[in-house]
């Protein structure tokens, strides 16, 4: 089950990190400052945004393609329901006690406020990341494929008509959600807790945004 989680979790935060970088880029782009240090070194900071699209649309493909040979999102659901007994009290106990030889004087406290998980916890989860990503599957995976995996378009023109409807916010709406499924069915296993459906923002945003305008303003 961690290999599952792991799996999901790096799928993930690789393509948020991405469209988090790319996101603080765009907004330095509407800096009259930050344009002119981005124009004393401009092939790299194209190459930079080229390469933070590319991940982020080849990240969605990944994550939300419906390919059975291919881990993705619902491959990672349909895998950790058909494992449901790991995330049970007794499973949970046992990973707990691994290594000790006596049991242990805190288990009995820790394990009295367990949360056991039933199919429809993951169910409902599920379906926070449907509802907030539902376009990944239309022109978002469509211009992933097209564009830059398989390079089909090549010509401005045909790229940028593909782009036209990109949403940014779309896009961070649907990465959160399934950073909240991964972070939830996380604490299910590890601490036994009981899933939250609010979905907050990823935690660590601040840190990936004030990586590029550190790496843009340290030479200024």
């Amino acid at each position: 089950m961690r290999t599952i989680l792991n799996t999901l979790r790096n799928e993930a935060e690789s393509t948020i990190r991405a469209f988090y970088a790319l996101q603080q880029f765009k907004l330095l782009l509407t800096n009259l400052e930050d344009v002119d240090r981005i124009n004393t070194n401009i092939n790299f900071w194209e190459i930079y945004e080229s390469s933070l699209l590319t991940k982020v649309f080849i990240g969605i493909r990944r994550i939300f393609e419906n390919n059975n040979d291919t881990f993705n999102f619902q491959r990672a659901l349909n895998l950790i329901k058909q494992n449901i007994v790991d995330f049970q009290p007794t499973a949970l106990e046992q990973r707990k006690l691994k290594g000790y030889n006596e049991r242990p004087d805190w288990i009995d406290e820790y394990m009295a406020d367990v949360y056991d998980p039933c199919e429809d916890d993951f169910n409902i989860l599920s379906k926070l990341v449907r509802s907030n990503s539902k376009k990944m599957k239309g022109v978002y995976t469509e211009a992933a494929s097209k564009i830059f995996a398989h390079a089909i378009h090549t010509d401005a023109t045909s790229i940028n008509n593909l782009l036209a409807d990109i949403d940014l916010d779309e896009i961070e709406t649907s990465l959160n959600a399934i950073w909240h499924f991964y972070e939830q069915v996380w604490h299910m296993y590890e601490n036994g807790r009981k899933p939250y459906q609010a979905i907050s923002p990823y935690p660590y945003k601040d840190e990936v945004q004030q990586s590029v305008i550190q790496q843009l303003r340290s030479g200024a």
